[in-house]
């Protein structure tokens, strides 16, 4: 939010941003002076220094403004308690700018603070400059700063010969040097006692101050003017100029004006100097003539001219001596200044350059490492990997020897030891050691029992503290020197990483931190490498028990085909021959009913037709059996035709009326006429509809209706729908009601069957190349639909296998 600068206080406070936030120990809160303070602003907004988010550089705020800052803070401390509450209090100040900077890489120190080769945003500034009046308890803390802090050697130094006019013209110049682009001065008169000068700011610097525009200016106003203030006294030993505020952005005009007064050097000396000659000669012409009168009187003028001549010349020498001593005094005070840059700058450098040497060699020891472990990573064999990462340490780092030896915490022992950089027979006898590991203060315990690493400059010093068998092993490689590291993953400390030196205090803490960096990516690459081994094992073991798993399915597979082959043959056999007797049966109970033998009476005639019912639906059975194990052994053969939807609805409809009557169920259809013919087999698909309009007869209350009716959702299919009004499938065996010998926990025991119809109907839908599913809502009827397609798939006779 940008407010306009004319804008009256009262509204701008109440346009403010109304958050509030804890006060901490300083009681830093609102402004002193009653304006909003950048403070109110939770988090910095812009980044306070370095690089700007467009790739600009920050060069806002010089650094020694800040520093200036810092050092008046601490002085101020200092003068009202104590020098350790003064530097507790600049770090407090760098703590509270590091709670208002969102990233910690740019957070500060107090040490960067004092450094007045950074520039810092206008943001940064103010938070800080607000800080400094809180923790000061100085609501003018900023005024008093510029007082004594703004002006720098150089300017002092330079400045003692230029007029104060002529300094005040050149402030635009020196404005425009160090804050160009931010902040812009002019002049707008300046005489030999006065000047009037002003400042404003650009929109550069207004979007970081943001709401809290003026009392951010204000801020910078206070130390501005208090600087060009002091220019008199800090240049020319002269009294602080007299300031008259003219206009200021804080009270709402568009740029702060003011109006300097000062007292110019007084030359009495040289309006003096002339009068002390004339009445030297005087006093000599009237000594002369009242002690000595007869001296003539142009004798006397002669003395007195001599003693007024004398006088001038030593008034004037006198005055020479003065002016090349304040020359002498300006020539060292600039070269002492110059020195003093001097050293600053070398210190800088040598700075900079102790900082690149670091980098350097960080970067150097990063790019080891980032070598070293590439070569690490690449096998997971156990031995290869132990030879590339000894080969590897040794060839990318400055040692003599290395050595990886492995650690067993249950049996306390080191063991097989591998080292590379000594002749076969130190190798060849350091992977035969055991080394039992007992106390945790030797220097084999303080590795594999501690896990702490261990850098010993001078094996000498502790020699006793030693193993025997790796005081021999030393003894024999001749180390003078020597780093070892624990190898430790997971909590678990594998063995250790020891590298050595022939010369005694070779090696450093530098090379401590690389080793344990080292052996931290072997300790890594160790443990994945037993992993891998382990899951190596694992694998081949499942391996073997899958495949013995896999040939005992197998043979049980073939066992189950078999007893499945022979179940279809006896299906098949039983069916055939259960279904002769059975049509004999029932022609023999139909003859006795048609009275060829004689008449029966009423109660025979109801057993007859009882006996006739079951013969009926034990031959329905029977059938459903053969086909189904024609289905199962693809022994089922199509004959594909144009098939009319109307006329084998109607062939249906016709066969099962009589049940449907029985039952007062009528039975409709709808769209038959309206749509392609199908392609099938037309005794099945008869088989079909003629097992799902039996069903909905089966399970269909007296007195309610069937539809048939059939749609053409996509091409190239038909889709024909029975739909009846039965009792519904409840949603759980919606899922299971295709299934074989399959029925209903809540059907009736009165339509009971085989459980192999909607099977069968099922795989002869899927044989004729279409899709069968079922809809039902419990109480509300059952929708069964099935798919046929509109283009022929078999103009011969086929034997299709489901």
């Amino acid at each position: 939010m940008e407010l306009p600068l004319h804008t009256p206080m009262s509204v701008q406070s109440s346009l403010m941003p109304s958050m509030q936030f804890p006060r901490n120990n300083s009681g830093i809160g609102s402004s002193p002076s009653g304006k909003a303070s950048i403070l109110n602003r939770p988090f910095m907004e812009f980044r306070p220094f370095g690089m700007s988010p467009h790739g600009e550089k920050i060069r806002d705020v010089s650094g020694m403004m800040v520093r200036a800052n810092v050092e008046f803070l601490e002085e101020r401390i200092t003068q009202t308690r104590d020098a350790e509450a003064a530097q507790s209090e600049i770090q407090n100040l760098c703590t509270l700018l590091n709670q208002r900077i969102c990233d910690p890489a740019y957070h500060v120190t107090p040490s960067q603070l004092r450094t007045i080769w950074n520039s810092y945003s206008y943001e940064f500034v103010c938070y800080l400059a607000e800080f400094c009046c809180r923790l000061s308890g100085d609501p003018s803390f900023q005024y008093h700063m510029g007082r004594q802090k703004f002006i720098s050697s150089m300017i002092q130094s330079l400045g003692r010969r230029v007029p104060m006019s002529q300094i005040y013209k050149i402030v635009p110049h020196f404005g425009e040097k160090f804050t160009r682009g931010s902040i812009l001065f002019h002049v707008k008169r300046v005489t030999d006692e006065s000047a009037i000068l002003g400042m404003k700011f650009t929109d550069h610097v207004y979007r970081q101050f943001g709401p809290y525009r003026r009392r951010c200016a204000e801020l910078f106003c206070q130390s501005a003017k208090a600087r060009l203030a002091g220019i008199p006294h800090h240049v020319h030993d002269l009294d602080f100029a007299m300031i008259h505020d003219r206009q200021c952005i804080a009270n709402g005009d568009e740029l702060c004006e003011w109006e300097f007064h000062w007292t110019p050097q007084t030359r009495q000396a040289s309006t003096q100097r002339p009068v002390w000659p004339i009445l030297i000669g005087g006093s000599t012409l009237g000594y002369l003539r009242w002690s000595h009168p007869d001296f003539s009187w142009s004798e006397s003028l002669v003395w007195s001219m001599v003693a007024g001549s004398s006088s001038w010349i030593w008034a004037n020498w006198m005055d020479l001596g003065q002016q090349a001593a304040k020359r002498e005094a300006l020539l060292k005070e600039q070269i002492a200044y110059g020195k003093k840059r001097r050293e600053a700058l070398w210190e800088a450098y040598l700075e900079q350059e102790r900082t690149n040497a670091e980098l350097n060699h960080k970067v150097g020891q990063l790019t080891t490492l980032h070598q070293t472990g590439l070569p690490l990573s690449s096998t997971l064999d156990r031995e290869s990997f132990i030879q590339c990462a000894l080969d590897t340490i040794l060839q990318k780092l400055p040692y003599d020897r290395a050595m990886l030896a492995f650690f067993d915490r249950k049996q306390a022992i080191s063991y097989d030891a591998r080292i590379l950089g000594a002749n076969e027979n130190i190798a060849r006898f350091a992977r035969t050691l055991e080394t039992p590991i007992t106390d945790p203060n030797s220097i084999e315990g303080q590795v594999l029992l501690q896990g702490k690493p261990l850098l010993i400059g001078d094996v000498n010093e502790i020699w006793d503290r030693l193993h025997p068998i790796h005081q021999r092993l030393a003894r024999m490689a001749k180390v003078k020197s020597f780093i070892c590291v624990p190898l430790t993953i997971k909590g678990r400390i594998l063995g250790s990483l020891t590298v050595d030196r022939n010369q005694e205090h070779a090696l450093t803490q530098d090379d401590v931190h690389l080793v344990v960096t080292v052996g931290n990516q072997v300790a890594t690459a160790l443990d994945n490498a037993q992993e891998y081994h382990k899951l190596k094992k694992l694998n081949a073991s499942l391996k073997s028990r899958m495949q013995d798993q896999t040939d005992a399915l197998q043979q049980a597979n073939c066992k189950l085909q078999e007893l499945n082959q022979l179940k279809s043959a006896f299906l098949s056999i039983v069916s055939h021959e259960l279904r002769t007797p059975m049509t004999s049966i029932k022609g023999l109970v139909e003859n006795l009913l048609d009275g060829f033998i004689g008449g029966v009476n009423e109660r025979q005639a109801f057993y007859l037709t009882r006996i006739k019912h079951n013969i009926e639906r034990l031959s329905r059975m029977l059938d459903d059996l053969l086909d189904f194990s024609r289905i199962e052994n693809g022994r089922m053969e199509l004959t594909v035709s144009r098939l009319s939807l109307l006329d084998l609805v109607s062939e249906v409809t016709v066969k099962l009326k009589p049940l449907a009557d029985s039952k007062f169920i009528s039975i409709s259809n709808r769209h038959l006429t309206k749509l392609p013919p199908a392609f099938g087999d037309r005794d099945k698909v008869v088989q079909v509809l003629t097992n799902l309009v039996h069903n909905a007869i089966k399970f269909t209350p007296p007195r309610r209706a069937i539809t048939i009716e059939a749609t053409q959702p996509s091409a190239p299919f038909v889709q024909i729908c029975v739909v009846d009004q039965g009792p519904g499938i409840p949603p759980e065996d919606l899922t299971n009601i295709f299934e074989r010998f399959y029925q209903t926990p809540t059907r009736s025991t009165k339509a009971s069957g085989a459980g192999l119809g909607l099977t069968i109907t099922k795989s002869l839908v899927e044989l004729n190349q279409g899709k069968i599913w079922v809809e039902s809502e419990v109480g509300k009827g059952t929708r069964f639909s099935f798919t046929l397609p509109t283009q022929n798939f078999g103009e011969k006779p086929v034997r299709l296998r489901n």
